[in-house]
């Protein structure tokens, strides 16, 4: 069996739009430690009987209805991204995010716009300050 290829975790980047800048300028938060791209799909189910023999079970048909993603991170929260993070959140319409996966051969890059629905912030009292956030699509995420 050959070796398959892998990466560091570190090589999976998040870069959000900045909110002000035209061209759009894509910035990665500074110690997100944990990072998630999600991709999932909506189905609607039908349930389509056998004409043949009206007593048998039922099996289940499913058809793609839509597509969504969301992307989730979080880490220590750095001074250096907080501004970055509060004026996503306070912005009402969408915003671009580029997700990176950085292989050897090249980066495979996504991109979409997104609103930010989570910001949640937490501390213990011995620990660091904790960020926690998460983005959901509106509208096409692209392979560009």
């Amino acid at each position: 069996m050959a070796r398959p290829t892998t990466r560091r975790g570190s090589q999976l980047l998040i870069k959000l739009h900045d909110g002000g800048s035209s061209p759009d300028v894509l910035v990665a938060p500074c110690a997100l430690t944990t990072k998630a791209f999600n991709r999932s799909a909506a189905v609607n189910e039908f349930n389509v009987g056998d004409c043949d023999d009206p007593d048998a079970a039922i099996w289940t048909e499913r058809v793609k209805s839509a597509l969504s993603s969301t992307i989730s991170g979080s880490g220590t929260l750095a001074k250096e991204s907080l501004s970055l993070y509060e004026s996503f959140f306070a912005e009402a319409d969408p915003r671009a995010i580029q997700i990176t996966v950085n292989w050897t051969t090249g980066p495979v890059v996504y991109q979409g716009n997104y609103i930010m629905t989570t910001l949640n912030v937490t501390g213990e009292q011995d620990g660091l300050i904790q960020v926690e956030l998460e983005f959901q699509s509106s509208g096409e995420v692209v392979e560009v």
